[in-house]
């Protein structure tokens, strides 16, 4: 009687260590599945800091592109060398618009180099238009309707915008940057040039707005110092 007793206690330990046993199996391998999981969330979350790494590494080519664009459309505005000449943007300004022109001037715009002009439109209406520097093609067409100029200048005028580019081209030998058609006090008004020559030196003359002829040409030296 003792010896079952006995036996049936051993058999209930063995149940008992083997349960124990299996339940720390089971616990085992679900600590191993959370550390793989937390192991996988932990590369997920790197790969994606890696991803975010590499959008600013290309957001900062991004700027370095558009610095350098607007680096190149700021020296060509200076040195008057754009894809677009004067004359070209003489043309399909007025093409865009028929009329006199009273302005043609290289400009930047942000990064962009342009060329900005105002006209005075058969329609009797003044323009604002803007002509890409690089690819000619036409960027701005707006009525101005704030300008109050009535227009009797540029049409006493005998010389036209172009025609007074070609001039200070001639005069200069060099790029023509803007010309504008100002009010001389006599109701014909006179043409201001500006050119920058293959030295880089900076002209400024002023045209006599029925003939062209040369009224005043200053040159800037590289000392900063105009001699006329």
């Amino acid at each position: 009687m003792k010896r079952k007793v006995i036996i049936a206690t051993v058999a209930a330990a063995a149940l008992v260590g083997g349960g124990t046993a299996t339940a720390l199996g089971v616990a085992g391998h679900d600590s191993d599945t959370d550390g793989k999981a937390a192991a996988s969330q932990s590369n997920a979350r790197t790969t994606a800091d890696h991803g975010d790494d590499r959008d600013d590494d290309n957001g900062d080519h991004d700027d370095r592109g558009d610095d350098r664009e607007g680096g190149r459309a700021d020296k060509a505005e200076e040195t008057g060398n754009a894809d677009v000449s004067f004359s070209r943007a003489a043309h399909s300004v007025l093409k865009e618009v028929p009329g006199k022109m009273t302005e043609l001037e290289l400009d930047t715009d942000g990064n962009r180099l342009v060329w900005e002009a105002d006209v005075l439109g058969k329609d009797n209406k003044w323009h604002e238009v803007s002509i890409d520097a690089t690819k000619g093609n036409v960027l701005k067409n707006r009525a101005d309707t704030h300008k109050d100029d009535d227009g009797s200048v540029v049409r006493a005028a005998g010389l036209d915008a172009e025609a007074a580019g070609k001039k200070a081209a001639a005069e200069t030998k060099g790029n023509v940057t803007s010309v504008s058609l100002e009010d001389d006090g006599q109701d014909k008004g006179n043409w201001e040039a500006d050119a920058v020559d293959k030295q880089g030196k900076e002209h400024e003359l002023v045209l006599d707005g029925t003939s062209g002829k040369v009224l005043h040409h200053e040159t800037e030296r590289g000392d900063g110092q105009g001699d006329d």
